[in-house]
């Protein structure tokens, strides 16, 4: 049942001593520049109102520091600490930027180099497209190529078995032979040409893969 009162009260008590302290501090400072203006033999009510105005945040920078008079040698030791501190802030603010430029022109290095990457494949992509066979179609391609190779290796044995069964030397094999044996070894040239025509192609598709994972 008391406790409210007793709250209460303390309360009243804690207000109470802020409006004292405020008080106290105001008469403080009104003295403070009382004393300045008697010292320097000016009426207070004679100053303008930015004069009385500044008279008061010096009086009230003296009671922050807890100075006792206004000497020549406090206040500039005062303005030297505010100096100080705000050189400091400016320096360690200069110092942030110039780490924020470094890390920009990293970034910009690293979206050139993407780019310059991104515009070889399309490129790259763009060319292949244009031949044929190209990455869409080439694995038919091959798989086609290999077995025409097939059948011209099945024509060209039965054919040369033929032939040596009847001790025909190799010099006087027909035309049409030799032309077969032309045939088998330009394709066979032509599918190893484009399996590693297929070997780029895949090269390039897990470059994309993996600039694809780089930009996310």
């Amino acid at each position: 049942m008391n406790n409210p009162c007793i709250k209460q009260e303390e309360h009243l008590k804690v207000y109470d001593n802020i409006v004292n302290r405020e008080i106290f501090e105001d008469r403080a400072i009104a003295a403070l520049t009382s004393e300045t203006l008697l010292k320097l033999n000016i009426s207070l009510d004679r100053l303008p109102r930015q004069s009385r105005s500044l008279l008061e945040n010096v009086a009230e920078n003296q009671k922050a520091l807890h100075l006792q008079t206004l000497d020549p040698i406090s206040i500039s030791l005062y303005r030297s600490r505010e100096l100080s501190e705000k050189l400091e802030d400016e320096y360690e603010l200069l110092g942030l930027r110039q780490k924020n430029t470094e890390l920009q022109a990293k970034i910009d290095r690293n979206d050139r180099f993407i780019a310059k990457l991104r515009n070889d494949l399309e490129s790259s992509k763009r060319n292949l497209s244009n031949q044929n066979p190209n990455p869409d179609n080439i694995h038919e391609f091959i798989r086609q190529l290999k077995q025409k190779l097939t059948v011209y290796e099945e024509s060209y044995g039965l054919a040369k078995n033929k032939y040596l069964s009847l001790n025909v030397p190799e010099a006087i094999l027909p035309k049409s032979l030799m032309s077969q044996i032309a045939s088998l070894e330009a394709l066979s040239e032509e599918a190893a040409a484009l399996k590693a025509q297929a070997d780029d192609v895949m090269f390039m598709r897990e470059t994309k893969a993996i600039l694809t994972k780089l930009r996310r």
